[in-house]
């Protein structure tokens, strides 16, 4: 089936998806970033107490993950949704209302959680259930919504700031979360026919979870690779917060940062059509070991060179490795764990994750202030993510079958 003929024969479960992965924007941090000059003038707190809030919401709504993301797989999908997304809506809400470290910190913890969680958390694990023989297709295709979204949202939002301020954007996002992204998805979901397979019973939901967990736990293969699963969240994210500190040394303007971004979203799309297909074809698995290797030669680029060019060279390749990994690691959990607790086992996965993506500023940051040059950094960044792809080329053969 050609890829018009597989869209225009699932549309509803394709837009269902990418919905989510759309708007989990106001939760990510290209969207929180914007907002940090403006919330740190308006509550008159410095830069450096803000990112230490930030670090602890992410980690803190990591940690909740794992015990909210299981329900996905034992309560009816359009419920699931529907609380999510109107989690995204009290989230925003909450955010125009911060007064303090205190309330911003339960505004970035509910922006973390419902937005970069759980939002991407729907959208990944109902399209895995939903299809199976074009698993990586499907999921190539709602995935465009997080590269589709870091296009619209970031000149929107600085607009909004500009017009009508931060408060009243993160309420404008709110609002258009509640009016319109709410009742759509929930049209979509009442189009389906059947519950996705593995849908428990509630009595037996609990029994299946800690199963589930105990099952990732026990893995030789995810064990061995966590790894090489800690190299796209903490290199790119301790890449994107201290991007301007890594401009600035190496004499990269503001426009061409600015210039550079939109060059992320473009090669994740293709990265994220690529893996769909390469999926379909040699399994997740095995494409493992080498969706990262574009992100850490654009790393090197950038370590090695100065010249202009070099940022949007280096941002193109990250872009593309993260698209093909953005793909390839919901494919992994279901082929090799199988769909019936999908949801439990990306949980803690992407506890993980994001604990990396938390991690990382921090770690490079203390790196900058010990005196280390940004070249220096970004080739230590380069190295280490290398080795760490050894464990998954060595492992794509020990997996267990799916339950």
């Amino acid at each position: 089936m050609s890829l018009l003929a597989f869209v225009r024969h699932n549309p509803r479960p394709l837009l269902f998806g990418a919905l989510h992965s759309f708007y989990s924007a106001p939760g990510q941090t290209y969207v929180i970033g914007l907002f940090v000059a403006a919330i740190a003038a308006t509550l008159g707190i410095g830069s450096a107490e803000i990112g230490a809030v930030y670090l602890a919401a992410t980690l803190t709504s990591a940690a909740t993950l794992i015990l909210v993301g299981h329900w996905i797989d034992h309560i009816r999908l359009v419920h699931f949704s529907a609380a999510v997304v109107l989690g995204l809506v009290l989230a925003c809400f909450v955010t125009a209302l911060a007064r303090g470290p205190l309330t911003l910190f339960v505004a970035f913890y509910l922006l973390r959680l419902t937005g970069q969680g759980l939002m991407m958390h729907v959208e990944t694990t109902a399209t895995a259930r939903t299809f199976s023989a074009e698993r990586g297709r499907a999921l190539s295709i709602t995935a465009l919504g997080t590269p589709l979204s870091e296009i619209v949202f970031p000149p929107l939002v600085i607009a909004g700031i500009a017009a009508i301020g931060w408060q009243a954007t993160y309420v404008g996002m709110g609002t258009i979360a509640l009016l319109i992204i709410f009742p759509l998805t929930q049209w979509l979901l009442r189009t389906f026919k059947r519950a996705p397979p593995g849908m428990t019973k509630p009595e037996g939901a609990r029994r299946k979870v800690i199963a589930g967990l105990a099952m990732l736990l026990r893995s030789r293969y995810v064990l061995t690779i966590l790894p090489t699963l800690a190299i796209f969240p903490f290199h790119m994210t301790g890449i994107m917060f201290h991007i301007t500190t890594i401009a600035a040394e190496k004499g990269w303007s503001a426009g061409v940062i600015a210039a550079s971004f939109p060059v992320i979203a473009i090669t994740s799309v293709a990265g994220l059509f690529l893996s769909g297909h390469l999926i379909d074809r040699i399994t997740a698995r095995r494409l493992l070991p080498f969706v990262y290797m574009p992100m850490l030669t654009g790393i090197a680029l950038m370590a090695y060179f100065d010249t202009f060019w070099a940022l949007p060279m280096g941002f193109a390749l990250m872009g593309f490795g993260g698209g093909m990994s953005r793909t390839t690691m919901t494919a992994i959990w279901a082929e090799v764990f199988g769909v019936a607790s999908l949801g439990a086992i990306r949980s803690a996965a992407v506890m993980f994750m994001v604990f990396m993506s938390g991690l990382s500023p921090f770690v490079i940051g203390l790196a900058f202030d010990s005196g280390l040059s940004v070249s220096t950094i970004l080739w230590a960044l380069a190295i280490v993510g290398s080795v760490f792809l050894v464990p998954a080329l060595t492992t794509t053969r020990s997996t267990p079958k799916p339950s």
